[in-house]
């Protein structure tokens, strides 16, 4: 620490409550000059391998866990993929602008041959920030990448038309809701419970929860009696469940709407249509 930081430390912390009166307080304690000469040849495999990492997600954990394989219905996982995209692109607009404007910054003072100290520290840690921006942009264009080939496999694994519309959308909604239903009276029943969120949820679509709940008890019966007999259902198992059910249930919602005084749930002409 130069002499003029030391007097200024003396004469203007009170070192106790704060370190910066101490004139050792920017020396390191354990790392010396070998242990820096180490970490920094090794930075060079740390700034190619974090490549690999410096994502929020995996692009196995976005395909199953954020794009969220409880949705019931194609159309919910692909206004899942359209949230995420819109939520990256927005953060990547930001950081593009912000890293052209520190470039054009950068530009600025480099032309310039009266840079104060201040001013030259300012540019390094411009230069730094512009570098290690560009590896964070890449990695969001990436998981943009991802994203699309994920749309573009649920339509086509789906039969969901390119131009798919709003009226789509909304078409499809009683399937997950239904479903959702009956995936959330198993977990309650698991739990041993009957949960009044749930029955709310099963009487607004119009689903008798004293017979749902039956129907997700006898499911549960089945299941556990499998797995006394050495059988173990998997997976499956409790998508053909959720699909049986749609099917028995799928107009209940329409006795709902009549009781609230509803001729339907949609209007045709306040919603986006692609294929006109």
């Amino acid at each position: 620490m130069s002499k003029e930081l030391v007097t200024i430390s003396e004469k203007r912390f009170n070192n106790i409550i704060t370190r910066a009166g101490d004139v050792n307080a920017l020396t390191f304690k354990t790392i010396d000059a070998k242990a820096l000469t180490e970490i920094n040849e090794w930075m060079p495999v740390v700034n190619s391998k974090v490549n690999c990492f410096n994502k929020q997600n995996s692009q196995a954990t976005l395909s199953l866990m954020t794009l969220s394989m409880l949705e019931s219905a194609p159309y919910r996982v692909l206004r899942q993929i359209l949230a995420q995209v819109e939520k990256k692109r927005g953060a990547l607009k930001e950081n593009l602008y912000e890293l052209e404007k520190k470039k054009i910054q950068y530009g600025e003072l480099s032309k310039r041959d009266d840079l104060t100290d201040l001013e030259n520290l300012e540019m390094n840690k411009m230069a730094c920030d512009i570098i290690d921006a560009q590896s964070h942009i890449e990695q969001a264009l990436k998981e943009l990448g991802a994203l699309k080939r994920r749309y573009e496999e649920i339509c086509k694994n789906k039969n969901i038309d390119p131009n798919w519309d709003e009226e789509d959308f909304e078409a499809q909604e009683p399937e997950h809701h239904i479903k959702s239903i009956f995936r959330n009276m198993i977990r309650d029943r698991m739990q041993g419970s009957h949960n009044m969120g749930t029955m709310e949820y099963a009487e607004s679509w119009g689903i008798n929860p004293v017979v749902a709940y039956a129907l997700v008890d006898n499911f549960l019966s089945q299941v556990k009696q499998a797995i006394s007999n050495n059988n173990m259902p998997d997976i499956q198992c409790y998508y053909e469940f959720y699909d049986k059910m749609f099917e028995i249930f799928k107009g209940e919602y329409k006795k709902a709407a009549s009781r609230l005084g509803l001729d339907n749930i949609q209007f045709a002409d306040f919603l986006m249509k692609e294929n006109v």
